[in-house]
């Protein structure tokens, strides 16, 4: 019979070890290893790992020595300064196994902001969110008893707020007790501001408020007193009323109350005044995140009544008795003592000093923060709280597997537990702001991450998803629950531009319009290159490299010679990864996306990024077995022609009927011509043989501008006699 000829020339859809060779679609492989088959019509080699800079996170063999695989890494974009000398931009924050936190970027090398630890705990696994110009660490290894830590930006103008002394900051610092309550020894509340006639002049001989010291930082001055002739009468009850008093912190968070720092007794027909003062430095240390206190009162002779606001003071905006007046500005004390006070440029005859209280506000500490102050904690602010994996959605922070200790003193796990922040408070988590999912099943909580607003909750064994778009968290509701689309390991999932992938003993998944199995071609066990050969579920690693709209799938983080894939989310086609320049010579952190390039840092403690631009790996290239739709007929290979660039050390392989080409060259010649430019190569077999089938195989050590565009096969079918 006359030759005939085929074109292959479609590889984009990549490996598939999953079918019949011999029945594979076209634009499938039955190979494809270390090369790049996204570009339609073309083979070429993959990309590589790349230092980052001289970026180095480790500061000692010892850290390398006890190198936690699959953890470390985070990346942050900030519009703020990380402190002086280090501009706003992209940043990589690590957590090395000591517990240190450490910010680098290309242009910084990796330090520590401010001393900023998880404590003495060691091997940590660093959990992070940042929302708000604020990085918050915890240790998700919850029997390490670390402390959470907070890096948050802080901008003062001391000259804008007198209240704090010293210089300008501008910077990153970090607070490991963010929401504390005002200590007894930091305040000082005087009830006997008054005389017959009321507060003093504040411009007298005699003071309205004695002045804070260096060991009380705020004085707070209350009296009761009857109303005067240009005063209604007060309109409080009679009776003894507790003085509370909260700090608020950045982003408007409110601690607990202190409510152990006395009373005032009222009677019938009294009105209250209140005034406070305030030492330069009393925001300072430990103190630096506060940014003002309130005042409250409550009855305690009503039962029902709790904590109403009588004071807020902000120590850059002023003083005010209630959440909807404008601020008045504070006041610097009169001949330049080193503290300010508050300022009622509206009072009568109780002085300028000193607000008027005629009746309490109906402005609650609950009407305000949206919780009770029977709450038993409102943040993860001690080693007795903890969470293994946090995200931010919908201007809230979620943790989740949290440990706490309850009122007993009792430490729970609560893995079955999300916890969410108010809206734009993050890092306020009160313990009714909860939700439990797939509770008493066995198994707990490993990843949260948010997508199109919704919290994809990953445990071991399902995957739950919960719809969290409504502005109420009481309208959340659960609308998906999957058995066997689980993970093992935080690290076994990432988001990508268009939606989620993650991978598991049971294949690779993905969701983007909805739950699909994405590794379909490949086998699930071929004692090869099949899903269970290769990839180990509790080690399992994935990355997105944003500039080819791939995934990066290496199989064991914690091996030195592992194996992986790279799946195309456009082509929805997989490679084979062996080559260490891209599955590392290493145990590695996760990998993280920083700006438009993918991250991870090696054992070695050198940051890497994975550069697109193609590099040279040994490859392997195995085409469908061709048997040209007629099966049961011989067929004689007559010639190939191959159209390629940079063919040094590749070489041209065949064979027939099913062979795993373990025998002799077929081919005269075997290699690819070298050619910096498009050629193409000719090859004819060293004898002519029937076959029922055959395969091609391109492998070898490939250049970094390798190309193969198409391959041309000449073969005769024998007539059937």
């Amino acid at each position: 019979m006359a030759k005939e000829g085929i074109l292959i020339q479609r590889y984009e859809g990549g490996v598939n070890n999953k079918d019949s060779q011999k029945d594979l679609p076209d634009g499938f492989l039955a190979e494809a290893k270390n090369v790049d088959v996204s570009g339609i019509g073309r083979i070429q080699s993959l990309g590589s790992f790349a230092a980052l800079g001289s970026l180095d996170a480790q500061s000692s063999s010892s850290d390398i020595s006890s190198f936690q695989p699959g953890h470390g890494l985070f990346s942050f974009r900030t519009d703020e300064r990380i402190s002086s000398g280090i501009a706003a931009g992209d940043f990589l924050a690590y957590t090395n196994p000591a517990g240190q936190v450490l910010f680098g970027n290309t242009s910084n090398a990796f330090a520590q902001i401010d001393s900023a630890d998880l404590g003495s705990a060691t091997d940590v696994q660093p959990v992070y969110y940042y929302a708000n110009g604020g990085l918050r660490v915890a240790d998700g290894r919850l029997s390490n008893d670390s402390e959470a830590v907070s890096i948050l930006h802080l901008k003062r103008d001391v000259s804008e707020a007198p209240v704090y002394s010293g210089s300008d900051i501008d910077g990153y610092f970090k607070t490991q007790a963010l929401l504390d309550a005002p200590a007894d020894a930091d305040l000082q509340v005087e009830t006997d501001i008054t005389d017959a006639n009321g507060p003093k002049d504040p411009n007298a001989a005699a003071t309205v408020l004695n002045a804070p010291t260096s060991s009380t930082k705020i004085r707070i001055g209350l009296a009761a007193k009857a109303a005067e002739s240009n005063e209604a009468d007060g309109l409080l009850a009679e009776g003894r009323y507790i003085i509370g008093v909260s700090y608020v912190y950045v982003d408007n968070q409110e601690s607990f109350i202190n409510d152990s720092l006395g009373s005032i007794d009222v009677s019938d027909g009294n009105v209250i005044v209140i005034a406070a003062s305030i030492l330069d430095d009393a925001f300072t240390g430990d103190l630096l995140f506060a940014q003002g206190f309130r005042v409250y009162l409550k009855n305690y002779n009503d039962l029902d009544d709790d904590f109403r606001l009588v004071l807020d003071v902000n120590l850059e905006q002023g003083s005010r008795t209630s959440l909807g007046d404008e601020f008045d500005p504070l006041q610097a004390e009169t001949g330049g003592a080193n503290h300010m006070h508050t300022h009622d440029p509206k009072s009568g005859g109780v002085g300028n000093r000193a607000y008027l209280i005629q009746n309490l506000s109906a402005a609650d500490y609950a009407e305000i923060n949206g919780f009770e102050l029977e709450e038993h904690a409102i943040s993860f602010y001690n080693s007795a709280f903890g969470y293994k994996t946090a995200t931010v959605a919908n201007q809230r922070a979620f943790v989740a597997n949290v440990k706490y200790k309850d009122a007993d003193g009792e430490t729970k796990v609560m893995g079955d537990r999300i916890q969410y922040s108010p809206v734009r408070r993050y890092d306020t988590f009160p313990q009714s702001y909860n939700i439990d999912v797939g509770t008493n099943d066995g198994d707990e909580i490993v990843k949260i991450i948010e997508f199109q607003d919704r919290l994809f909750v990953y445990k071991k064994r399902k995957l739950f998803i919960i719809d969290i778009s409504s502005p109420n968290p009481g309208d959340y509701k659960l609308i998906g629950e999957f058995d066997n689309r689980g993970i093992s390991n935080p690290g076994a999932v990432v988001k990508s531009d268009l939606g989620i992938v993650w991978a598991n003993e049971n294949g690779l998944f993905g969701f983007f319009e909805g739950i699909a199995k994405l590794s379909k071609q490949i086998s699930d066990k071929n004692n090869s290159d099949g899903w269970a050969d290769v990839v180990d579920a509790d080690n399992v690693q994935l990355g997105f490299i944003p500039l080819k709209n791939q995934i990066l799938i290496v199989a064991n983080s914690n091996s030195a010679s592992s194996k992986g894939y790279i799946y195309d989310i456009t082509t929805q086609s997989f490679v084979n990864v062996d080559t260490s320049s891209v599955i590392f010579n290493n145990e590695i952190s996760n990998m993280v996306r920083f700006g438009n390039d993918l991250c991870m840092i090696e054992q070695t403690g050198l940051a890497k990024k994975f550069d697109t631009t193609t590099a040279s790996h040994t490859i392997e290239i195995k085409t469908k077995e061709f048997d040209f739709g007629v099966p049961s007929s011989d067929k004689r290979l007559q010639k190939v022609y191959v159209t390629h660039k940079a063919g040094d050390n590749l070489t041209l392989a065949v064979d027939y009927n099913g062979g795993d080409f373990s025998g002799s060259n077929k081919f005269s010649s075997s290699s690819l011509s070298n050619s910096a430019t498009m050629t193409q190569s000719f090859f004819v077999p060293t004898t002519i043989e029937n076959c029922k089938s055959m395969q091609f195989k391109i492998s070898g050590a490939a250049e970094a501008d390798f190309v193969l565009e198409d391959i041309t096969v000449v073969y005769r079918r024998k007539g059937v006699r």
